[in-house]
């Protein structure tokens, strides 16, 4: 835990599979109460902690069932604290409670408009929008809150608006999107458009 100086406050978890410890932790998110969500890809759960690395709860079991995670990687949550995960390797994003209890889910694996190949991160604009960056698809995929299909953006490539195996990507509060293209080594910004 450091701020933004660089300044280091402790860490927290160890490794393994009991209560508050992870093995590949792969994303973090912190909901309107602070709390800490973890996603443990190796786990295949989400482990809570409060801001101080306590731990709360975990939740999470494997498979490819609705409400089941398959390697969960990305995290994100909205404004009434339902957490959007990505899950990996069932090629899909789910939506739980911040209890963990199921919602909806949206998407399946292939190279169609709202489907996905092995995505990885995820985030919500102000709107709400859904925004998942499709990673074995080389592209970042927008959909509305509840896994509507809106708009697809990239291609594989080295050039401008190109990406090889994106990553990641966040929205800024004008729009901005902003977009980690692991295998090109660097970031890219796009316009809202």
């Amino acid at each position: 835990i450091c701020n933004l100086g660089s300044e280091y406050f402790g860490d927290f978890g160890s490794y393994g599979s009991g209560d508050g410890q992870f093995v590949w932790p792969t994303a973090l998110a912190f909901d309107s109460r602070d709390r800490l969500s973890l996603a443990d890809e190796h786990n295949h759960r989400i482990t809570v902690f409060d801001k101080s690395g306590t731990y709360l709860s975990k939740w999470g079991v494997q498979g490819a069932d609705e409400g089941q995670l398959n390697a969960p990687s990305g995290l994100a949550f909205d404004a009434e604290d339902n957490l959007y995960v990505v899950d990996h390797l069932n090629h899909r994003v789910q939506v739980f409670t911040g209890c963990g209890d199921w919602i909806l889910s949206f998407g399946r694996q292939g190279h169609a408009e709202g489907q996905f190949a092995l995505p990885w991160g995820i985030t919500l604009d102000r709107h709400g929008n859904v925004y998942v960056a499709d990673w074995r698809n080389d592209r970042i995929q927008k959909f509305t809150s509840d896994g509507q299909f809106l708009n697809t953006f990239g291609e594989p490539g080295q050039g401008d608006g190109q990406f090889y195996r994106p990553s990641s990507v966040a929205v800024d509060p004008e729009g901005y999107i902003y977009v980690a293209a692991w295998g090109n080594e660097r970031v890219q910004v796009l316009a809202s458009d």
